[in-house]
Parts: structure tokens; C-alpha cells; sequence
């Protein structure tokens, strides 16, 4: 993206919504609070935010009443992937939050997001970005499939977007970019890093931030299985995948000019303290830059690394590169790097500043270096002389560490400003108009119209609760009953007009009209609200998802259950694939990113030879992409293994003769995912299902693509931008790995594209469940051998396929489970088959 220095107005209409957290209802009334256009928030259920308070189902009912009537907007996250047995329940919440009026749904699972489509219409999808949608093809498929908003993969760049955005001309669909907050170090809806070190599935909203943790690089020779040999060498150490936080805050006025509808406050885990403050000075700076005359505020940078920061960083929508989004020496929060230690005696600190921003009175500080930290709260002024800040500590302070506010005085009276008055910015702003008329008999019609905050109005009339009696001495007057209900300081309302109709000679207490008025400012906020439901007519025209829907059958699918098991192995190199080939797989697939230049030999078997295509594909690596897949059609090869769902609809645009499948980077995790994938071949169930939710699956699976698993290989635990490889200067060819602090060792492979990919620290395998997963219906088996080696390859593919065959002996069964052992890498695991997803 292009710096550009200009400050000009931007008009309204160009102008991104701000989109900020609530994690709780207080979270919700400081977003309000501070200025958010739209928030976002999750239920008990299906969000990508277990830990966060979340709202009940009641709760919700509330917060939607709370934001409509300030004019805020609400997205509710679904963002989760859903088990087979649980998909009833999903579709019931769906109906539920479309019946109370929500703005928009976030989605990340491909059946649920299908179903929503097909059974709830009128309900406003937004595709995740747990979808990981960083492509042209991502973004059609979501546009085609009742997206109306796209939120982009993290890893994107400005020019990116904007390709994206053009190709989406012509569909009812607009994107969504994170502005502040925390980054995932590995694409959003791949990582499988937290499920497979510690059961808690990112997938699940119950990531365990693996990512922040103490790690090696270490680097060896390959053995002849592929696995880095005990001859390591650690070449790096520290926090290796942490990021830092992204703030857009200092070049705003140039995010704004891209194509995006949104801008998103990461953060449903954080305080309403850090929402209120986060959430005001993005209102602040998007108004300034409305009219022309925004300029980053050093306070303000101060005042967001003081409310949470791991250091800042504009990201890679800013153009930066991967080392320069990592924060690899702290994970924590750091506060505001304010300068660094200068030598001096005793416990007079003298602080060398980096900016105009200085220590206070009041003010926490955190003392850090290598190894050693130390905090404070400032007793007195420091002395500021030539850019160095002068005040005594009650501790020795090592020279050369770095200072950083952590807490300021002036900032808790900014949150508590915004918080204890959270509908300041509202006061008044819903106008009334009514018209009170008092019967003979004593009873009270009200009807009005009530102005919402984006100037639309809304009628409402009732009978009060409230009557009036004859008066005996003094009756009411027209000017104080208006007197009376006029008084809606400190609300929401305000009155341009009340009109007294009626018979006269009527008297009411004081506390019967202060009863009308709460009436009144009640049906102007029903009004209002009731304004954004479904009304009972549209919902009961929804089709019943549940009775719709094939759940509950106990047979198989009868066309599985006449074919024979097939194996498919995944191969990195010629090599492999030959190995494989003699070995008896009756498919192999080359993997495309490290496919050779001699590639002539494939058109010799090419009814039994495919393409595995990476699951990352950047928008500027299509060209290339789309050509090598023709190159590979021209040798006669149709079968093409897929990782994203775009792709996958994409490809046979490229020659229809393709035949597409989906590995597991695809996540299966229901029946509706595979009959949205009904053009498919076959379809890889997640590594994360139990043998239960795979059972379900099974069950329910009716017309979808025939089943298939991965049962042997190291399972991808995320794939990233961070190019471990060069980060380390670390050689081709080498092994590398990362060491966590339980010594468990992860090898890692870099692509042609810098990309890492980290892989689990054991091996998958399922040898000793294949009879069951056999005869509940899987018919495709994959062993995935991707850079092992050619002795790999081939001996664990022979192994398979003799695993295979009918009426093997529980004494030869152990034996090739003791030889999956000798051949793996860190022994074996099942992964989730156990543990399961839900």
C-alpha cells in the first residue's frame, strides 16, 4: 500500500463501520459507550471465545433491545465448527437469533453455513475469518453461499484486498479487516496447534495460546524415515511464535481508503475499561479523519499500549513483512515502551525518552531486561532535562532496561469518564412526539411516533395502566401534566412535543404521571426495537431446520458399503511417489508446492496419480498456480486433493475433466459439510472428531462424497507467514524443529512461498482402529508421507495396504503397529479420536 501523507475529508459513505467486542454486557455498554457502529458478540454456545463471560440466551434478548435502540448494530459469533449431533441445536440458535432481530451471524462451518442459507434466508450471514479466506476463490465461494460480509484473513495486504474487492463486483458482499488487537500467528481456522498439545481446540473458541510459549529452534540431518536425527543444535530461543498486537491506529487515514465496509477492535476476552478506551480513540480518530484533520496523537498511541500491548505493529495489511508482525521476546503484556536506562549511581534512574511521552506521578512502571523485571508506581515528579527523565527508585535498576508505563492515572480517568455516564453521547437523541388523551371515565390513550437514531420513525399506541380520577379541589392543567412527563433527563428521549386531548377537571398524583412518562419512554423503546425482529409471520415461514434434515438413520450408505477400502498416500517428491506406487497405493498424490521440474514420468500411470494442492494460495500465487495445474492436466492427471473449499470450486473452471477431493485442512465435522461438498470425490474428516462424532457423521451421510481419513502421518498443527526457516538462517535441506519446554519436538518444513508449516510432535496413526472405521464406512484411507523419504514411503505404505486385507491375525496386527512405532516420528497418537471436538 502506498504511504500517502494527505489528511483530506473522507465522505460519510466511504467511511468503515467500527466494530468493537463485547464480551459481557458491561464489555457491550462500554462499546456503546465509546462509539462503536456495530458489536460483536457470542452466546453460551458455538463462539470462537469460550472463556469470555458471553451472554445467555435472555441476555442476548437484552443486549440486541440495548444496541438497537442506541443504533448500534449486532453480530452474533457462530464461528465455531459443529459436530454431527450437534447440528439441530445450531440451527435451532440460528432461528432463535434471527427471530430477536440480530444484524448479522458470523459462520465458519461450510454445512452450517449452508443450511443457514437453505433453511433461514432472511437471516444476514458473515463469513468468519475463521474460514481463512485469503483468496479470490474463498471470497466468491462465501459471495455465492449467502455471505453478505467477509472477514479477511488477517495475512492479507492492502493490494490484496483490493484485488479481492474487484472480483467481488456485482455480488451483494462486502469485507470486514481487523484494525486493533491480538494477531494469530498461523492462519485463523487452521491451527490445530492448541487441540493437538492440549485437547483445547482453537476450533472450539478454546485455544490455549500454544503460540505464547517458550521455544527452540533446533536443527539436524534427516534419518532415513525422514526424522530430524539427535544430533541437534539449538540456533534460536525465546518466545518464537508470539506476535505482536496489531494497531492501524497511526495509519488509519490510509486503511480507510481501501475497499472494506468494517473495521474490527479484536478483544471479546478484554475488560470494558480496555474496550471503552480502545473503541473511543478509533471513534475519534475515523471522526477526524472524516472531516480532514486527523493526525496520530502521541497520547492516544500511549494510551492504547498502556490499556494492552505486546508492542505494536501496522501488520500485513500495511505492507510489513513477517519479521516485522513478531514480538519474539515478551508475550505479555508490555505497556508503553517509554525509553531505556541510562548508567548511573545508586537508585537514581536516569531514562533516556524515545518519545514525548514521559513517566508521571501516579504512573506504573515496569523495569525490564533479560531475565529480570521489577515494577513501581512513580512517587513524585521526574525531573525532564535534554530528553532524559530524572527520579529515584527503591531498587537497583540495571543499565540498558527498556521502561514501560503500565497503568496512568489519566487514562483511569478517561475509562471512568466514558463508563460511568456510558449514554452521554445518547442523551436525548431518540425525539417523541404523542398525543395523551384522558376518556370520561378516567382512562389514558397514548399514541405517538418516536425518531430512532438513524432518523427513521416509529408509531406506537396503547391504553395506560395508569387512570386519573375527578379532581375535588384543583384539577390537573394541560401545562403541568406536560410538565410532568417532559422530565426524561438522563435518558435516552427527549420530547418535541406532547399534545393534551380530553375531557378536563381531572387530578392524578404526581407518581401516576412519572408512571405514564416510564409508559411512554417504554412503548417509544418497544417501538424502536420491535422494529428490528422478525415478526411472527416471517419466522413461522422459516422452514423447521430439524425436521427437515436427515439426522438419526442407523445404516450406512449403501453405496459405501459394497466398495473396498482404497489407500491414498501423499508424496512431496518423484521419489515418494514411486515408492508408494510399488507399494500398492492404489492413488497417489503429489503434493504441488515442491513438485520437480521433470514431471514427463507421471503420464505413464496417470489414472492413479494426483495433485494435492497447497491450502494456502495467495491471490498473487494463482497465475502460477492455475498453470501448473494445466501443466499436470496435459499429462492426463484428473485427480486433484484440495485444503480450502474455494479452491475446490474453483478448479474445475480450470478443465472440468478434474476430479476434486478435500483433505482434512478442509475441516469436515458434520454431514452438511460433505453434502455441501456433493461435487467432490471424496471428503477428509477432521483429525479433531472422536470414533462417536466420526460415527455420526457416517450415519447421516446420505448423498454426500464417500468418507475418507487420514490414518498415518504428522497431522499439520498451523501453517503461518513466519518463515521459521530464514528467521533461523538455517539451510535447505536441513531438519528443523521446535522444542517446547516439555521437550516435545515439532518439525517444521518451509515451502517455495517462505510459508512454515509446523507439524505435530507424534504421528498420527489409526492401525489399530481400522476394522472399526472399515466396517462404520470410511472407503478412502490416506497415509500421508509428504517429505519422509522414499524407505518411509514405501514401507509404511505396504504396511498399510497389508492392514488392509481381511482376516489378519491379532499377532500380525501387533506386529505392524510395532512397526508403525519403529518408523514414526515421536510414536503415535489418535489424535482426537478419543478426546473428540464437542
Amino acid at each position: 500500500m502506498q504511504k500517502d501523507n494527505s489528511h483530506s475529508a473522507v465522505d460519510l459513505p466511504s467511511l468503515p463501520i467500527l466494530l468493537a467486542p463485547a464480551g459481557s454486557p458491561d464489555a457491550l455498554a462500554a462499546a456503546c459507550a465509546g462509539g462503536a457502529d456495530a458489536v460483536y458478540l457470542g452466546g453460551k454456545q458455538f463462539g470462537a471465545r469460550q472463556f469470555a463471560a458471553n451472554f445467555s440466551d435472555e441476555e442476548l434478548v437484552q443486549a440486541v433491545r440495548y444496541a438497537h435502540l442506541r443504533g448500534v448494530l449486532v453480530y452474533v459469533t457462530v464461528n465455531t465448527l459443529v459436530a454431527e449431533r450437534e447440528m439441530k441445536d445450531a440451527l435451532r440458535y440460528l432461528l432463535f437469533l434471527s427471530s430477536i432481530g440480530v444484524d448479522a451471524v458470523l459462520i465458519q462451518d461450510t454445512g452450517l453455513l449452508s443450511c443457514a442459507k437453505n433453511y433461514i434466508p432472511d437471516l444476514v450471514l458473515h463469513a468468519s475469518t475463521q474460514m481463512g479466506i485469503h483468496n479470490v476463490p474463498g471470497a466468491l465461494y462465501a459471495a455465492k453461499n449467502g455471505c453478505s460480509r467477509i472477514v479477511l484473513a488477517r495475512e492479507l495486504t492492502g493490494e490484496e484486498i483490493e484485488e479481492i474487492s474487484d472480483a467481488l463486483s456485482g455480488y451483494p458482499v462486502d469485507l470486514e479487516v481487523f484494525a486493533h488487537g491480538a494477531l494469530c500467528y498461523a492462519y485463523s481456522g487452521r491451527c490445530l496447534l492448541s487441540s493437538l498439545v492440549g485437547g483445547r481446540s482453537g476450533n472450539r473458541g478454546m485455544c490455549a495460546q500454544p503460540c505464547r510459549k517458550n521455544y527452540k529452534i533446533i536443527e539436524g540431518s534427516f534419518d532415513h524415515y525422514g526424522r530430524t536425527d539427535n544430533t541437534h543444535m539449538t540456533r534460536k530461543a525465546g518466545y518464537l511464535l508470539s506476535t505482536r498486537d496489531l494497531s492501524l491506529y497511526p495509519v488509519l487515514d490510509r486503511i480507510v481508503r481501501l475497499p472494506i465496509a468494517a473495521l474490527k477492535i479484536e478483544g471479546r476476552m478484554r475488560s470494558p475499561a480496555y474496550v471503552a478506551i480502545v473503541t473511543s480513540i478509533y471513534r475519534k480518530a475515523l471522526d477526524a479523519i472524516r472531516t480532514g484533520t486527523f493526525q496520530p496523537n502521541p497520547e492516544d498511541i500511549a494510551d492504547l499500549a498502556i490499556a494492552f500491548s505486546r508492542g505494536f505493529t501496522t501488520g500485513y495489511i500495511s505492507g510489513l513483512k513477517y519479521s516485522e508482525v513478531m514480538g519474539r521476546s515478551y508475550p505479555g503484556n508490555q505497556g508503553y515502551y517509554t525509553g531505556s536506562v541510562l548508567p548511573s549511581g545508586g537508585r537514581v534512574v536516569k531514562l533516556k525518552l524515545v518519545s514525548e511521552i514521559f513517566p508521571r506521578k501516579g504512573d506504573g512502571l515496569v523495569f525490564r531486561s533479560e531475565g529480570w523485571e521489577e515494577g513501581y508506581v512513580l512517587a513524585d515528579e521526574p525531573v525532564i532535562h535534554n530528553g532524559i527523565a530524572e527520579f529515584k527508585v527503591p531498587f537497583s535498576v540495571r543499565p540498558d532496561a527498556g521502561v514501560y508505563i503500565t497503568s496512568r492515572r489519566e487514562l483511569e480517568r478517561k475509562v471512568r469518564s466514558i463508563l460511568s455516564d456510558p449514554d452521554k453521547r445518547y442523551n436525548g437523541l431518540l425525539t417523541l412526539s404523542c398525543s395523551v388523551e384522558f376518556s370520561p371515565a378516567g382512562e389514558i390513550f397514548v399514541a405517538g411516533t418516536v425518531k430512532d437514531m438513524k432518523g427513521t420513525w416509529h408509531r406506537f399506541e396503547y391504553t395506560s395502566r395508569e387512570t386519573a380520577s375527578k379532581a375535588k379541589t384543583r384539577p390537573l392543567t394541560k401545562e403541568q401534566i406536560r410538565e410532568q412527563l417532559v422530565k426524561t433527563g438522563g435518558t435516552l428521549f427527549s420530547f418535541s412535543e406532547i399534545r393534551i386531548f380530553g375531557e378536563e377537571g381531572w387530578f392524578a398524583p404526581m407518581s401516576v404521571l412519572n408512571a405514564l412518562r416510564r409508559e411512554i419512554l417504554l412503548a417509544a423503546e418497544d417501538a424502536i426495537t420491535l422494529s428490528w425482529h422478525k415478526n411472527t409471520k416471517q419466522v413461522s415461514q422459516v422452514s423447521d431446520p430439524p425436521s427437515k434434515l436427515s439426522f438419526n438413520t442407523n445404516t450406512i450408505n449403501n453405496a459405501q458399503d459394497k466398495r473396498e477400502p482404497c489407500l491414498a498416500v501423499l508424496v512431496s517428491s518423484i521419489t515418494e511417489l514411486n515408492a508408494a506406487r510399488e507399494n500398492g497405493a492404489d492413488r497417489v498424490y503429489l503434493a504441488l508446492n515442491d513438485s520437480p521440474d521433470n514431471i514427463s514420468c507421471l503420464s505413464q500411470n496417470p489414472h492413479n496419480t494426483g495433485i494435492m494442492v497447497p491450502g494456502i494460495i495467495r491471490q498473487k500465487e494463482m497465475d502460477v498456480f492455475v498453470s501448473r495445474l494445466k501443466q499436470y492436466a496435459s499429462l492426463g492427471i484428473r485427480h486433484i486433493l484440495v485444503d480450502s473449499v474455494g479452491i475446490g470450486e474453483y478448479i474445475p473452471g480450470i478443465d472440468p475433466a478434474f476430479s476434486v477431493s478435500s483433505y482434512y485442512g478442509l475441516p469436515v465435522t458434520n454431514a452438511a459439510t460433505m453434502r455441501a461438498l456433493h461435487n467432490f470425490e471424496f471428503c477428509t474428516l477432521s483429525p479433531e472428531l472422536s470414533g462417536q462424532e466420526i460415527s455420526d457423521i457416517l450415519i447421516a451421510n446420505k448423498t454426500g462424497p464417500l468418507p475418507a481419513i487420514c490414518c498415518q502421518g504428522l497431522i499439520e498443527a498451523a501453517v503461518t507467514e513466519d518463515n521459521l526457516c530464514k528467521y533461523a538462517g538455517i539451510s535447505e535441506g536441513t531438519g528443523i524443529a521446535l522444542k517446547d519446554e516439555k521437550n516435545y519436538s515439532f518439525p517444521v518444513w518451509c515451502d517455495e512461498s517462505g510459508r512454515s508449516h509446523i507439524m505435530n510432535s507424534s504421528e498420527h496413526s489409526l492401525i489399530t482402529e481400522y476394522p472399526w472405521l472399515y466396517e462404520s464406512g470410511i472407503r478412502w484411507f490416506i497415509v500421508d508421507a509428504r517429505g519422509r523419504g522414499e524407505k518411509y514411503t514405501g514401507e509404511m505404505t505396504r504396511t498399510w495396504k497389508r492392514r488392509m486385507m481381511p482376516h489378519l491375525s491379532a499377532e500380525e496386527e501387533s506386529r505392524m503397529k510395532d512397526t508403525i512405532i519403529h518408523m514414526s516420528y515421536g510414536g503415535i497418537t489418535r489424535s482426537g479420536f478419543k478426546r473428540g471436538l464437542s
